[in-house]
């Protein structure tokens, strides 16, 4: 039976992943955002236009909502386009209405993050989880061009993607490429989460060059091309602490230049020109490119590196810079073992419980 697909976050992701689904063919229900605005202008529209060099068109949308019950009746299968940081929230949010036969995608996973997701359901008193699992990245390079108008720049030719426990992989692949045919398996939901780049694509990016960030220059620029030596020697010593970490751990590894080669045969997508006065979540330079990074990535890292006794200097280095930037500590709201609810595991007892 057809699948019914309910999008869960209506940002750049959410509208993109909604509009090329729906134009691809997919059976999307609804869409659902607290952010009332941009609820609205979906309505309003009655859909989503796409333009931009990968999809064109004009998606419609039966159901765009604020009201998350309706949201979760409209489905069977919840697409989670909304940043790691707030997953925890969300999984406190939808455990009333969870049931086992759903499944849930996070877009993307970080490190820990279907862990933490499943842990935090049976907090809250889910008996028999629904089918949990989580992607390396988001399908796309993409940006709001105005309220529900969405501008994709360039789509991964692969995604790994991968479910808890790894036992139920075959299920979850199948499922996931009715809705996005460009994903593959990988082994593990851990080792989708420490091959997700992100942070080497934006950390040392954002935090060393602060002054075109909180510029007028941020605005419609191209990020990815403030790499200078220096900069660019940094990212790659992060990556290289990450892959020691997960060479310790024996994950299979995906270095920063194999994910772009993977994803993008190092193409790099051309920038999208917004319209005013779109959230800042949708600019060129989003803060989640701290506060999710650091909290969701970073912070995990270093822990294991810690359990295992691998160091990892230059990401604890950016840790405290992105500390002293954001005035906080992000160990605090970061994920750990701790509160990923692995802390008394030991590495071997950890890798089985995410393999099954």
């Amino acid at each position: 039976m057809k699948k019914r697909f309910v999008i869960i976050g209506a940002g750049n992701g959410g509208q993109s992943l909604a509009g090329d689904m729906v134009l691809r063919g997919s059976n999307v229900t609804a869409i659902y955002d607290k952010n009332a605005e941009a609820v609205a202008a979906i309505t309003k529209n009655g859909g989503i236009k796409m333009s931009g060099p990968v999809v064109q068109g004009f998606a419609p949308i039966e159901c765009a909502t604020n009201d998350l019950e309706v949201a979760m009746n409209a489905g069977d299968v919840f697409l989670v386009c909304i940043t790691s940081n707030f997953h925890k929230a969300l999984a406190y949010e939808i455990a009333p209405y969870i049931k086992p036969e759903y499944t849930v995608v996070l877009l993307p996973g970080y490190i820990g993050s279907s862990i933490m997701f499943s842990n935090t359901l049976k907090k809250c008193g889910v008996k028999e989880l629904p089918l949990i699992g989580e992607a390396v990245s988001f399908p796309y390079a993409t940006r709001l061009i105005e309220p529900a108008h969405a501008g994709i720049k360039a789509r991964k030719d692969a995604l790994p993607v991968a479910a808890l426990p790894a036992t139920r992989n075959e299920k979850f692949i199948k499922i996931v490429q009715e809705a996005i045919p460009e994903a593959i398996l990988s082994s593990d939901t851990l080792s989708v989460g420490f091959n997700n780049v992100n942070p080497a694509t934006h950390v040392a990016f954002y935090l060393f060059n602060l002054g075109k960030v909180e510029s007028p220059e941020a605005k419609n620029s191209d990020f990815h091309s403030w790499g200078t030596p220096t900069v660019i020697r940094i990212r790659y010593e992060m990556d290289a602490e990450r892959l020691a970490v997960m060479n310790a751990m024996h994950l299979k590894t995906i270095t920063f230049d194999e994910f772009h080669q993977i994803c993008y045969h190092n193409k790099h997508y051309k920038l999208i020109h917004q319209a005013e006065g779109l959230p800042k979540s949708a600019s060129q330079v989003p803060d989640r490119f701290i506060d999710e990074d650091v909290p969701m990535s970073l912070i995990p890292m270093s822990d294991f590196g810690k359990k295992l006794g691998v160091p990892t200097p230059t990401i604890d280095v950016l840790i405290q810079m992105a500390n002293l930037v954001r005035k906080k500590n992000f160990a605090i709201e970061g994920t750990t073992l701790e509160n990923m609810g692995v802390g008394g595991m030991s590495i071997d007892e950890i890798l089985a419980f995410v393999r099954g």
